[in-house]
């Protein structure tokens, strides 16, 4: 492997995990003065360049389709499906919006504490920087194979079978959603992200939030739902199975 191909796939796997789970802030040593720049309006620049980056549709769609395996791999869903097909598909598509505006709220409780973190660990500059290579075709053919391949198998089974996300689980799913997404990418383009990563040294920095990315999604992962959530759910189901099986 070249050189240059060896810092493309660092990169890679550097920009890869941030983008999609912005992590909250972690307490660490006082940072230096340079850096505490919080108000800088680039770091809420590049929090945005990340959410614009992934397709959160996309996400969406693979969470979706992960809860209907769990579903499905449920004893009481799986005979409900035998005597009705299609009740699965039903419950999950009366769910998507309600996971859809609770992914939406938890992105936004965590939002003031990623800009934070970002303030503490890029200068203005190279949050511009970084919020760059985001919005680049190359960034964003990245984050658009991240949010095809990433599929929260592990964690939605944990959060189904014991009610608890591990940071193993989501190591296991953020870990092969982002060597596939490398993985689709060109030998032109890992050369081309190695020359980036020369150029650019600021973009290797966003290896220091890899365990707190990890961290935080653990968080994120276990947040309650709200009662209204909760309601909203509890509904979608009862009205699915007691139009298909109280006839």
């Amino acid at each position: 492997m070249s050189a240059l191909r060896r810092y493309g796939v660092a990169l890679a796997l550097t920009l890869a995990a941030p983008a999609v789970f912005a992590p909250a802030a972690q307490a660490q040593d006082k940072p230096p003065a340079a850096l505490t720049q919080r108000d800088h309006p680039a770091y809420a620049d590049l929090y945005a360049a990340m959410e614009e980056a992934v397709d959160q549709r996309q996400v969406i769609e693979s969470a979706m389709s992960a809860m209907s395996a769990q579903f499905a791999a449920t004893p009481e869903f799986a005979q409900a499906e035998a005597a009705s097909p299609g009740v699965i598909e039903e419950i999950v598509s009366g769910l998507r919006p309600v996971f859809t505006a609770q992914s939406e709220r938890v992105r936004l409780l965590y939002r003031p504490a990623n800009i934070a973190l970002f303030a503490r660990t890029f200068t203005p500059e190279e949050a511009t920087t970084v919020a760059a290579f985001y919005r680049s075709d190359l960034g964003r053919k990245l984050m658009g194979n991240l949010s095809r391949t990433y599929v929260p198998t592990d964690t939605l089974a944990a959060a189904g079978s014991t009610g608890t996300v591990s940071r193993d689980n989501v190591d296991a799913d953020l870990d092969r959603a982002v060597n596939a997404a490398v993985g689709g990418m060109t030998e032109e383009d890992m050369i081309a992200m190695g020359k980036m990563a020369l150029a650019n040294p600021a973009l290797l920095k966003l290896n220091r939030l890899t365990g707190a990315v990890k961290e935080i999604r653990v968080q994120m992962e276990n947040e309650q739902l709200t009662a209204d959530e909760q309601k909203q759910i509890e509904t979608v189901i009862i009205d699915v199975l007691t139009r298909r099986f109280q006839k």
